[in-house]
């Protein structure tokens, strides 16, 4: 039986609950702002009837969430009619202070999924005819690496994976949580969704797809720009694509 086509939405990075700009005026605003570029990526979903939603790390900009943003998550999360899958990103972190110990998302849902055993989990979509599979991210540093235990292929599924770290050119540079062009051309997936780096950019190495794909709200822009996220098709005879889709604010 033939894959049937997927479409996706991919996004990190998105780093709600940021204190950057302190707690006074300019930072409720700067929250706020943060707050309706997900809002518009959630309404993205809803709009293109997306089979998969993939938030790849860095949901929260820190650990130190009040209640109020565990509500506006699950408000915008129970959205959507699509599964939707979680890692942990070096911001929000799966320590012992994660805001994923401390808040359960699946209230929003049983659509709602987090991966943050740091050995890896698959999660299964017989409906889709896919999995996807991603690990915790517990400390940030050079000896965690995203793509270490990425499963075997099973079946005539869609396999994607999710990785939260930094892309690196060759090995032995010495960048916290890092992965390279070999693993991720060696991974056997047909996309990875990244996050880390708060700018589109393709990733894809030999038969495997993925990029970055950019933050829904830069921080060092104006009020009226938005930032990014990917939009992926999985067509079993056209292939994998990634089309980068502006986020309007």
């Amino acid at each position: 039986m033939p894959k049937r086509p997927l479409t996706l939405i991919h996004t990190s990075d998105v780093h709600l609950e940021s204190d950057t700009f302190g707690r006074g005026e300019e930072g409720l605003s700067y929250r706020r702002r943060i707050q309706g570029a997900f809002h518009k990526v959630v309404d993205m979903v809803c709009e293109k009837k997306a089979d998969l939603f993939l938030i790849a790390g860095d949901l929260f900009d820190s650990n130190r969430v009040p209640e109020s943003g565990v509500e506006f998550v699950n408000a915008e999360l129970r959205r959507i009619p699509c599964p939707v899958i979680l890692i942990p990103g070096n911001h929000d972190c799966y320590d012992h202070r994660s805001i994923y110990k401390k808040a359960d998302f699946t209230l929003a849902g049983s659509h709602v999924h987090t991966l943050t055993e740091e050995e890896g989990r698959t999660i299964t979509f017989p409906e889709l005819q896919a999995t996807v599979w991603g690990k915790g991210l517990v400390e940030h540093d050079p000896a965690f690496r995203p793509l270490a235990g990425v499963p075997a292929r099973l079946d005539d599924w869609w396999h994607i994976g999710m990785a939260h770290g930094y892309f690196v050119e060759e090995e032995g540079f010495q960048r916290s949580s890092p992965v390279t062009p070999e693993e991720i051309d060696q991974s056997g997936l047909d996309y990875l969704a990244m996050g880390h780096v708060h700018v589109f950019n393709d990733l894809s190495q030999g038969s495997t797809t993925s990029c970055y794909p950019g933050t829904p709200a830069p921080l060092y822009m104006g009020v009226d720009d938005g930032g990014s996220v990917a939009v992926v098709t999985l067509d079993p005879e056209k292939g994998v694509a990634i089309t980068q889709q502006k986020v309007v604010l």
